[in-house]
Formats: C-alpha cells, structure tokens, sequence
C-alpha cells in the first residue's frame, strides 16, 4: 500500500486551501451557484486531519496552539467588525480540538507509562476530562455564540489524533493502530454523527476528502507552507468579505 501514498501534506493543504476558496466564493460571492458549497464540502475534513499530523509531529505544542489561536482571535475581531457575527472562524475551533488533544496526549503517556503512580494517572484523566467538558459547553451550551462546524466539528481531529501511541510506552501491538487508516476511520466517527444530524444533504460529500487522505505518504514536502496557510485564510475571507460589500452593498 506505500506505494499509493503519492500525496505530501503540503498537497493535501493545497487541496484543501483550493476547495475551501471554491466554497467561500460560493458563500460571499456566488449563493445561487450550488456546486460551489457541495465542491468546498471536501475542505474541512482535509483540514482536520492535517490539524491532528501536525498535534503529532509538532515539536512546539504551545508555538501551535498559540498561533492558531492568536490568528483565529484576530479574525474574529477583524469578521466582527465587518459582519457583527458572533459564529467563531474555524481557526478557533481547531483550538478548542487542540486543547483536548493534548491533554489526551498527557493522559496516554501517563497512563503506558510504568513509572506513574496510579494518583498521577487519575490527575490526567481529570485533566483531559475537564477540558473535554469545557470545550462541550463552549460549542453547545453558549447562547448567541457558536463555532464553525460546532461540536463534532471540533470532535473530527480529537479522533483523528485518538489512536496516536507512537510517544507512549503503550504494548507494540496497540501501537498497531497507531496508522493512517485508522486514524481516518476514527476521524470518519464524528464526521457521520455531524451529517446525519446536519439538515443539509450536500455535506455528505465531505466524505470524498477521504480519496486524497487515503493516498497522504504522511512526509511534509520539500518546502515548509506553514505559515502560508496561516496567513491565506484570514486574508481570503476579509477580501471575499469587502468584495461582498461591493458589488451587493
């Protein structure tokens, strides 16, 4: 099966970046044109996966969670002032699903790890418990307020991250699991649950993103685009945004 595995993370970002454009042109510029929102349905899920490789490979969890929420919090204010929307940008729910990720990671090592004593164990599975609690209420409970995608939006990368072993010192046959098609699977759970309580057909294509994540090679590509899609994201929804204003003011 490696061999199928022709796409870098740098392609499937790409993929993802060009389809989530197609969708928001769709949505600011272009409402009447349906197959512009079925086209961008296959971008979160492209983007949710990526989110949880980059919780595994990062080496500086608190540089990735604070640049997503540090840019995912000036949109916001920046789509405030523009839309007075009080619906957080999906860089902000990415957030909340890195928060839980890690505290999950600190659980999973604890709980593989044989020199834990059963009290640190226990003060971990409180830890992620409560974050995983925190985060339910922010997405759900918040009246006025909600997040793009909404809770098992926020849930898709947090099972795509579950059966990530490889820092513990879980049995070898667990760490099994640990792969691609695995992680998809888990990924797949919240993504079913989120269409069928959806009321919008079309986001059953979602499920098509599975194609190029089924051939990721799970290597980054020879450039580094980090910060490219950091920076793209804001920048094309302000400019669909004023674009709007424009020619619908």
């Amino acid at each position: 099966m490696q061999k199928f595995k022709v796409l870098n993370s740098n392609v499937i970002k790409i993929i993802a970046v060009v389809t989530m454009l197609i969708d928001h042109i769709g949505c600011y510029l272009l409402p009447n044109i349906t197959i512009f929102r079925v086209i961008g349905r296959l971008a979160f899920p492209l983007f949710a996966f990526m989110i949880a490789e980059g919780a595994k490979y990062t080496k500086n969890k608190l540089k990735y969670i604070g640049l997503m929420a540090g840019v995912g919090a000036a949109l916001q204010v920046v789509l405030f002032l523009l839309t007075r929307t009080m619906r957080f940008n999906i860089m902000l729910t990415f957030t909340l699903s890195l928060c839980v990720i890690y505290t999950f990671d600190l659980f999973k090592i604890s709980l593989f790890n044989k020199k834990s004593d059963i009290i640190s164990k226990f003060l971990f599975l409180v830890l992620f418990a409560g974050t995983s609690f925190a985060v339910m209420f922010l997405t759900r409970a918040l009246v006025g307020i909600s997040f793009e995608y909404g809770f098992f939006g926020c849930l898709a990368p947090i099972f795509a991250a579950a059966p990530c072993l490889d820092k513990t010192e879980a049995p070898e046959w667990l760490k099994k699991l640990d792969n691609l098609y695995v992680r998809l699977g888990c990924m797949c759970i919240p993504l079913v649950i989120m269409c069928i309580i959806g009321s919008w057909k079309a986001q059953w294509v979602c499920f098509l993103a599975l194609i190029p994540l089924a051939l990721y090679s799970e290597k980054r590509g020879e450039k580094n685009l980090k910060y490219f899609f950091y920076i793209f994201y804001p920048a094309h929804l302000i400019l669909l945004i004023l674009i709007n204003y424009l020619i619908y003011a």
